[in-house]
């Protein structure tokens, strides 16, 4: 009998692959030797840094005048070209607190402790704000959603 991995496992094994070196056989070395270092047939490859992982989110669900829960969150961001992913990294500080100010107000209005969190909701609140700091971002991929009871 098989069980489902859990949502961590999912988070890690996606976390895992975009980490991962890449095998190319036969891929071309630019001119110079390549940018990373490698190049030569079967070498590995890295892909290009084109992902860039925020830190977790960890914001409060409130429910009338009391914190029910906690609703943790961990992003990751997809940026067009290498080039993006430089500039999402330098404004790293400011695209976290965009999402932090996103997730509470989502978790506030939409969030409850003993209901299923809304990712679709979620993720589309997160990339609006998200996109308002850098329209350059390609994509907003949430890794992890989890709401729970304090």
């Amino acid at each position: 009998m098989r069980t489902r991995p859990s949502p961590k496992q999912i988070a890690l094994l996606i976390a895992a692959l975009l980490t991962a070196p890449v095998m190319a056989p036969g891929a071309a070395a630019s001119e110079g030797g390549g940018a990373e270092g490698g190049g030569a047939e079967g070498e590995p490859v890295r892909p290009s840094p084109l992902f860039v992982m925020l830190d977790p989110l960890d914001v409060p669900i409130v429910e009338g005048d009391r914190a029910d829960g906690r609703l943790k969150v961990k992003l990751v961001l997809q940026a067009a070209d290498v080039a993006g992913a430089g500039a999402i990294e330098t404004r790293r500080p400011e695209l976290r607190e965009a999402a932090l100010v996103a997730s509470i107000e989502f978790a506030r209005l939409h969030a409850s402790a003993s209901t299923p969190v809304d990712a679709r909701r979620l993720a589309q609140d997160v990339s609006t704000a998200l996109r308002r700091v850098d329209p350059t971002i390609a994509a907003v991929l949430l890794v992890e959603v989890a709401a729970r009871r304090a």
